[in-house]
């Protein structure tokens, strides 16, 4: 369980324009050592690097950067734009956190303020003589983390956007929230009960999906006032302004903004404590490959099977930490729920297919199995349910040979 300020740190840090923003500032503290180092430099030394040479590297970097950031750009927006329509816009989530993206982009930008400061600086002559040694070597350094930035964006631009890939990712997050929620069910809270009947509701202030919540503020909150929460939403519903966001027998307002602070409501779902979310962005892209203009059940076989993967990483056993947030109660995460709002598009959707079919039938056999009760009981009705679509879109005999 990572602490609020970690997670928010984290999150922050997954945007392109703060890693820009610090590798722009290295570049600057670069130029600053440059200028302090350059004290340590022997005399008589500097004439081995001449001025010309220190100018032509700077003006090939500023120059070149600032054409491979644009044309990197415009490869970014164009591979969003085009997962967006060929798999599931809730895919761009995935993208916009591309940490290899970020890094090479960032390191491009800085490359190219480190230039054009280097260029100004030997304009308005602030390097001179031994200085000059020092610069050189720091616009040597610079030009081989740009080379090495530019080998990653080769090797990345392979798959960039690739289904493969993008699946891949999915997939990951996806288990690490299923992995998350196994472990802690009521994400460390106390498992929600019966709401005793004094407690009062908390309302939202504004609408948007219930993207996650950060206990360790809320407990904190509960102590304080001696009260204690009862969040009644799931995490990745989405709520209404004046919707109840959950209840509290603390005294009227006393901790109701604290509370509405500490669950993060937005415009999308998140995949931090969200594990249905990366489910349902897998049977998207499978539901898609499945419409008539596309026609690609191949695709959607390796969403059902992805999605299979995702489910029975869930451990066999669950739920055995000790609560961690004693005085808040959330509700338990329910997997089998999970499993049919996510297996059921795909379900409907390939019922004509003799393909699929036979691959919902193998991973819900898989999923049956597995020693959980709900995800068990959810697997053998939704396999019973996928045949029944099946009758009127198979014929018998394919229908037959998937039975078989």
């Amino acid at each position: 369980m990572i602490p609020t300020l970690l997670r928010k740190l984290l999150d922050f840090s997954r945007l392109l324009v703060v890693r820009v923003i610090l590798i722009a500032l290295l570049a600057v503290v670069a130029i600053v050592l440059g200028k302090l180092f350059s004290a340590l430099i022997p005399d008589g030394i500097s004439y081995k690097v001449g001025a010309e040479a220190v100018d032509r590297i700077l003006t090939i970097i500023a120059t070149s950067m600032l054409t491979v950031t644009t044309f990197s750009l415009t490869v970014m927006a164009a591979t969003h734009r085009s997962v967006a329509s060929l798999w599931t816009p809730r895919a761009h989530q995935i993208l916009l956190q591309d940490t290899t993206t970020h890094n090479v982009l960032a390191t491009f930008v800085g490359a190219y303020l480190y230039a054009l400061i280097g260029i100004i600086l030997r304009e308005t002559e602030v390097f001179a003589g031994e200085e000059l040694l020092v610069l050189f070597g720091m616009t040597i350094v610079v030009a081989l983390l740009v080379v090495i930035a530019i080998i990653r964006w080769i090797s990345h631009l392979e798959m960039f956007g690739s289904l493969i890939e993008t699946g891949t990712r999915i997939e990951q997050r996806g288990t690490e929230a299923w992995e998350l929620r196994a472990k802690w069910p009521s994400l460390g809270a106390r498992p929600l009960g019966e709401v005793p009947e004094k407690a009062r509701p908390v309302r939202a202030a504004h609408s948007g999906y219930l993207q996650q919540i950060y206990q360790d503020r809320l407990q904190e909150c509960a102590e304080k006032a001696d009260a204690r929460i009862w969040l009644t939403r799931h995490v990745g519903d989405f709520i209404h302004r004046g919707d109840e966001l959950a209840r509290t027998d603390a005294a009227d307002g006393q901790i109701d903004d604290k509370l509405r602070e500490n669950m993060s409501l937005g415009t999308l779902r998140n995949f931090a404590q969200d594990p249905e979310f990366g489910l349902l962005c897998l049977s998207e892209i499978g539901s898609r490959a499945l419409s008539p203009g596309i026609n690609d059940p191949g695709t959607a076989i390796d969403a059902v099977r992805r999605m299979a993967r995702i489910v029975l990483s869930y451990p066999e056993r669950h739920g055995g930490e000790e609560a961690r947030y004693g005085r808040i109660f959330v509700p338990v995460f329910d997997a089998g729920a999970a499993l049919d709002r996510s297996i059921t598009p795909v379900a409907r959707d390939g019922a004509g297919f003799f393909e699929v079919h036979r691959a919902l039938r193998q991973s819900l056999a898989a999923i049956a199995a597995h020693p959980d009760p709900a995800l068990s009981a959810a697997a053998r009705r939704l396999s019973a349910e996928a045949e029944a679509r099946a009758r009127d879109g198979l014929s018998a005999e394919d229908l037959d040979r998937v039975r078989r």
